[in-house]
């Protein structure tokens, strides 16, 4: 290593007696290590730059053939930077260059849970001025963190970490607990969807429909329901889903023949090299090329995008397996759109075919709970419960005195007819 640091000269001896040139040149004070036997006349050793001049002194004259294989050693290399002047010019610039680049972003990479539109944040952030090219030190981020929690309600925190050039935005969205609602605990029961009544259980509130009935979505089944005690409705419902498909298939096929077309972003400008495209059918692919070191990305990338030539090939389905794909893409779809608490009564399958296109369709009949809750407002809900006292009022009270009780009432009818059989009872006995 020290070697390395004062530099030194790899040379090759060739003659008669070469070891007696080695013994000369210690005797005079010269530094001779690394010495290798390349033959019996030739041999090999490193020489330390500071006895150059020494070496030289002594070898003139003599009849060994004397080479200088190699240079190696710190000097040497600053030697040769020094020469090449644009050399290490480009290098203080290109490192100055990374320097200033450093201190401005180049990608936010956005990170949000599902309920929350990550186009939306991203624009929002945009607005808020952390966008690419922006200076590192002039983000604020509790004003940012501020303007987007204030743009969106469902947002609890708002993280904003910085990593070289990179910014990563994580955002936590509220728990369904902490949103704040301002209902009654009564409210209307409506139909979720289309559907015949079954039955309705009534646990609480007033009964609208009866079984039989045809409901539409949006109607009001019972009114003025307790959420504490919800009723169930239930209701044959009808789904119905088709697909269709071609029984041939177009195609694209590459005919060879390709252009492409280079775009240069720097941070959020970009920059296009048109090329005509006189392609009728083509498709595209697209690379894009960026360097990172570390965390650090360089704001210049280059996106190439191939065009290649096409054109339209027909090719023929086997009826068989399109059958196939129609069938488990129908079941897919119901199985999505049916809920798990529904219980399947009926199934009809139904084939269609027109010229050249097949069309799969399934229709289902259903048993399940079509109830859903609309929440009443406090002075809905106060109303609803003024008309149910009101109609409480209306009633016919039963009176406290039995010998004042109505004509009609049972129990006096009961008594009449008593009384009628003592009065003949006793005429016959007179």
């Amino acid at each position: 290593m020290i070697s390395y640091i004062r530099g030194y000269y790899v040379i090759t001896v060739e003659g008669i007696g070469v070891e007696r040139f080695l013994n000369h040149l210690m005797r005079n004070g010269i530094k001779v290590y690394d010495v290798t036997r390349i033959n019996s006349n030739k041999i090999q050793f490193s020489v330390d730059r500071q006895d150059m001049k020494e070496f030289k002194q002594v070898y003139r004259g003599s009849n060994y053939d004397v080479k200088v294989k190699q240079k190696t050693g710190l000097p040497f290399l600053i030697k040769r930077i020094y020469k090449h002047k644009g050399l290490w010019v480009f290098a203080i610039i290109s490192l100055a260059l990374l320097i200033m680049t450093s201190q401005f972003v180049t990608d936010i990479y956005i990170q949000v849970p599902e309920g929350i539109k990550k186009e939306s944040l991203r624009k929002e952030l945009y607005d808020a001025g952390l966008k690419p090219g922006v200076y590192k030190k002039n983000i604020d981020r509790k004003e940012i963190r501020d303007q987007i929690m204030l743009a969106f309600d469902e947002v609890a925190y708002v993280s904003i970490n910085v990593k070289g050039t990179n910014i990563f935005v994580t955002v936590t969205k509220k728990a369904e607990s902490l949103k704040s609602t301002d209902e009654s605990n009564y409210c209307n029961i409506i139909a979720q969807k289309n559907g015949i009544i079954e039955k309705v259980i009534p646990r609480s509130g007033s009964q609208i429909v009866n079984v039989g009935d045809i409901v539409q979505k949006g109607d009001v089944l019972l009114n003025g329901a307790n959420t504490k005690s919800v009723p169930e409705v239930w209701a044959s419902t009808f789904y119905e889903v088709s697909k269709s498909a071609s029984y041939e298939d177009v195609e694209k096929e590459k005919t060879g023949e390709s252009k492409k077309v280079y775009s240069i972003s720097f941070y959020d400008k970009n920059y296009t090299i048109r090329r005509n495209i006189n392609y009728n059918n083509y498709v595209i692919e697209n690379k894009e090329h960026k360097l990172s070191i570390g965390d650090y990305t360089f704001p210049l990338k280059i996106k190439v995008s191939t065009f290649y030539e096409t054109k339209n090939v027909k090719v023929k389905k086997d009826k068989e397996k399109l059958k196939k794909e129609l069938s488990e893409n129908v079941l897919k779809e119901l199985e999505y759109i049916i809920p798990a608490s529904a219980r399947i009564i009926d199934v009809d399958h139904d084939y269609k075919v027109n010229k050249n296109i097949l069309e799969y369709r399934i229709t289902v009949q259903a048993s399940e709970n079509i109830a859903k809750l609309y929440p009443l407002s406090k002075s809905e809900a106060e109303q609803i419960i003024k008309e149910q006292n009101n109609s409480t009022d209306t009633e016919e009270p039963l009176p406290s005195n039995p010998g004042k009780r109505p004509i009609n009432d049972i129990r006096n009818e009961f008594e009449d007819k008593n009384n009628s059989k003592e009065q003949n009872d006793t005429k016959d006995e007179n």
